[in-house]
């Protein structure tokens, strides 16, 4: 609004200036005269003075359309004039089809009154130029959708010099919007301007059709009255230029900031940009939710979210309402749990089992594997014996009178400490032969014989009788459902019982066959072979009645009996074959290890390319040390062992986590660590030659009960004593343990660095008694008083080099120089400590005996005084027991 009042104003101003009042009244007496002129002349002269002004026309100022001037229009020269081409080219035929009759016939007399109109004689104007219109041509049939080019009309007016300022009023009347005329064929001459609607009253409001507005001269009366009609519009006009309004800059505000030094150009960029950021259109993600899944368990709560496309939140939620705390990491063990959970979210899981199977290889065991195998692949095997029993009563003598060695030779301390794995020939036929520990700590090595033998050979002393270890083979027989053959040993000794060994055998539901029973029973001498042959027959017929049988055709199939780790050949495990041919090459998967096999020995150390059924060897190109007790099993090939392996590594690793989170801490464990705050804590890290032994000695000395110290087995491996092994025990102050192992050559000098114990013992009941020992030396010793005798104070001196001297009488007992001191003053102990000096008379002596004086000095101590009580006592440290 503001903006058009000020045109308003100005073209008010513009008006004033150009005195437009005197102007109108100047056109009107003009035109008065130009029309009395007219009437007198003759319609000849009308005719030439037509004539003449078309062929000469005077130049024409152009009034050009309104744009912003540098200078005056005084200045200016007249436009120059242009002449209007003699021929004009006829309009098209389509033209004049649209253009109406009645408006060339209304039109034609405005045009040829405005041409007969005399040129004037006042020299300060000059006359003005008008053209007829065209005749209209005769109406011609068109073709239909053909673009009509307008035509071009030449049409020159002169033009005159009006006020100071050289521009007319309709200079700044806005023109009226035409559409877009197509390109004429003839070009338009310089500053014409389209001619207005006729201003006759037969023609007003009328207009010119599109395409057929010429441009011509208009008499000045027409075009004052058009301004006059159209003034108040010309507050709309916009120049010609545009004026691009200049850009404001923004000023920045100087706050304590700047004043400061803090603002950065970046600041403002950052504050751009999360305008912008705030400004973006937010869109909101549409999850699809799966309703079923197929997943593998155990799963954690954040994979099971991930895969149901859940938060992790939802799903904590659910199950605490259900009274089950867990948190992201925890793992979903039970099936039945995790389908419920998603039947809660409306998806139906289901439990991937396939994986599992792949894994396992296989479902069968190895005897109802060897169900399915025709009987015609089936060969006889030879049975697998395993001799158990007490520690000392013969198992090892026994085996080695069949096997002609001297095995027990070998043996640290005469006893077996190992598992052993021959295959031996005998005259009643081929027999694989186990050797298993009797000692207490090697329980494990028994069950595992036991459960990989056919028979179980339970070897008995003739004159010690069962004893535990004999009760306990019993026991993993019975377990394993193997056919057990009592063996009376040592029957050349003088106090050899058999009676009492049958006796002893019907407590335990053995009941020998010579009591009419079922068990088969042998008395035989490891030392003169009596009875060794009865045993080996026994043995035989036995195996025949079970008709052993394998199928040497099948994939290899077996148990791990022991491993080790060997300093030039890696990892070692001896396995025995069960079923199957294990040939040089296979790939194997036993537990979370796979392998190759690279080498094969037999017992002699005889490089072996296969091994049958019953046949125990030991192999090399282990990825790891495989767990005694473990079943392995032949895979197609490497890859698929390596895949298998992985597999079972990551679900151990879950199951371990499982572990971990049922033992979490809770406040009552909390307490209970509290208040175990005093117990002390022996570290050991523990080193043996094979796996076996490692699991033996462990089991021994966990099974050390002490209510005073903790046993922690901080590193149990297999192989020497390294450098990284000593560096643990003195990072976490432990004692080295090594059983049938040794410190490697460059780890002594790191053991003397370092400070730390290391025991090596060959026979593990002396390992397991030097560990006790550790344990209550871990133990402080208590400190137990005796009392010796009382003094009492008769007098107190004071020397300026000594201090306060107690004059005493020893009235009970006697006091000695070593003693302690109590000073008691009534029922109060004022003071504890040694004595500095004892003296009588003037010598000093080493004791005072009772009844007699004495002056006693304390050490650091001067407050003594009269009838004070001096108690000596002795005392003594005790050493805790476990």
């Amino acid at each position: 609004m503001a903006k058009q009042l000020k045109l308003n104003i100005k073209n008010t101003q513009i008006a004033e200036a150009v005195n437009l009042s005197g102007l109108k009244s100047k056109l009107a007496k003009k035109k008065a005269e130009q029309e009395e002129s007219l009437e007198k002349q003759e319609p000849a002269t009308k005719k030439k003075t037509a004539a003449k002004a078309i062929k000469e026309e005077p130049p024409k100022e152009e009034a050009p359309r309104v744009r912003a001037r540098s200078k005056s229009a005084f200045a200016e020269t007249p436009a120059a004039v242009v002449e209007a081409p003699k021929e004009t080219e006829e309009p098209p035929a389509e033209e004049h089809a649209k253009e109406p009759a009645e408006e060339v016939d209304l039109l034609a007399p405005l045009f040829r009154e405005v041409a007969e109109e005399p040129a004037p004689e006042e020299p300060g104007i000059e006359p003005i130029a008008t053209f007829e219109a065209p005749p209209p041509t005769e109406k011609k049939p068109i073709e239909a959708h053909k673009p009509v080019p307008p035509p071009t009309s030449p049409a020159v007016a002169p033009s005159a010099r009006l006020g100071p300022t050289g521009r007319h009023i309709k200079d700044y009347l806005r023109p009226k919007p035409q559409p877009p005329a197509p390109k004429p064929k003839a070009p338009q001459p310089h500053g014409a301007r389209p001619a207005p609607a006729p201003l006759t009253e037969e023609g007003k409001g009328k207009q010119w059709p599109k395409g057929k507005q010429e441009t011509v001269a208009v008499p000045l009366e027409a075009v004052e009255e058009e301004a006059g009609k159209k003034g108040p519009k010309a507050a709309k006009f916009k120049d010609f230029r545009d004026v691009k309004p200049t850009k404001r800059t923004e000023t920045k505000q100087f706050d304590s900031r700047d004043r400061q030094g803090l603002r950065t150009s970046e600041d403002e960029h950052e504050r751009r940009r999360r305008r912008n950021k705030q400004m973006r259109p937010k869109y909101e993600e549409v999850v699809v939710r799966p309703t079923s899944l197929t997943i593998r368990a155990p799963i954690s709560i954040k994979d099971l979210a991930s895969e149901m496309k859940l938060k992790a939140s939802e799903l904590i939620g659910k199950l605490f309402l259900q009274g089950v705390t867990m948190t992201l990491n925890d793992q979903l063990e039970d099936d039945t749990t995790i389908q419920l959970l998603g039947h809660e979210f409306g998806c139906e899981i289901t439990i991937d089992k396939t994986e599992e199977k792949r894994i396992r290889v296989t479902d069968q065991s190895i005897k109802e594997e060897l169900s399915q195998i025709s009987a015609d692949k089936l060969q006889i095997r030879p049975p697998v014996v395993a001799f158990m029993g007490h520690v000392d009563h013969g198992k090892t003598s026994l085996i080695d009178y069949i096997r002609k060695s001297n095995r027990a030779a070998g043996e640290a301390g005469a006893i077996t400490q190992h598992i052993g794995a021959f295959r031996c020939s005998t005259p009643s036929g081929d027999i694989t032969v186990l050797d298993t520990p009797g000692h207490e700590a090697f329980s494990a090595m028994r069950a595992r014989g036991a459960d990989v033998t056919d028979i179980v050979v339970l070897v008995v002393a003739g004159d010690e009788g069962l004893r535990q270890q004999t009760l306990e083979a019993i026991q993993h027989a019975k377990a394993a459902n193997v056919i057990i053959v009592v063996a009376i040993n040592k029957s050349d000794k003088p106090n050899f019982n058999a009676e009492n060994v049958y006796r002893q055998m019907a407590e335990n539901d053995l009941l020998p066959e010579v009591w009419g029973g079922q068990t088969i029973t042998v008395n035989c001498s490891a030392v003169t072979g009596e009875g060794i042959p009865q045993l080996l027959e026994m043995l035989a017929l036995q195996a025949e009645v079970l008709e052993l049988r394998a199928s040497p055709e099948a994939r290899a199939r077996g148990t791990v009996l022991e491993s080790e780790l060997h300093k030039g050949m890696g990892y070692v495990a001896t396995v025995l074959v069960q079923n199957g041919t294990l040939h040089r090459g296979d790939a194997i998967v036993f537990g979370q290890h796979w392998g190759r096999v690279k080498t094969m020995h037999d017992e002699y150390r005889t490089e072996l390319q296969e091994a049958g059924p019953s046949t125990p060897v030991e192999i090399t190109g282990l990825s790891g040390l495989p767990i005694a007790g473990q079943e392995f099993i032949v895979v197609k090939s490497e890859r698929e062992a390596r895949e298998i392996s992985d597999v079972r590594s990551i679900g151990a690793r879950q199951s371990t986590l499982v572990l971990q989170q049922k033992k979490k801490t809770t406040t009552e464990s909390l307490l209970l660590q509290s208040n175990e705050v005093g117990k002390k804590i022996l570290n050991i890290v523990m080193k043996a030659d094979v796996q076996g032994s490692l699991e033996a000695l462990r089991a021994a000395l966990m099974k050390i009960e002490s209510d005073k110290v903790d046993l922690v087995i901080i590193f149990a491996g297999v192989g020497d004593i390294s450098e990284s092994d000593v560096q643990l025990a003195a990072a976490s102050k432990a004692v080295i343990i090594g059983f049938h192992t040794n410190i490697e050559s460059h780890a002594e000098p790191v053991v003397k660095q370092y400070g730390v114990q290391a025991r090596l013992h060959e026979i593990i009941y002396h390992a397991i008694d030097d560990v006790k020992l550790l344990m209550a030396g871990q133990l402080d010793k208590i400190a137990q008083e005796t009392e010796k005798g009382k003094a009492l104070v008769k007098a107190t001196f004071k020397s300026s080099h000594t201090g306060i001297i107690a004059g005493c009488q020893v009235i009970e007992g006697s006091i000695h120089r070593s003693n302690h001191v109590r000073l008691k003053r009534g029922e109060e102990v004022v003071w504890k400590g040694a004595i500095s000096s004892l003296k009588r008379v003037k010598e000093d002596v080493r004791e005072v005996q009772k009844g007699m004086e004495c002056g006693i000095l304390l050490t650091n101590f001067s407050d003594i005084h009269e009838n004070d009580i001096l108690e000596a006592y002795e005392v003594t440290y005790i050493e805790q027991k476990l």
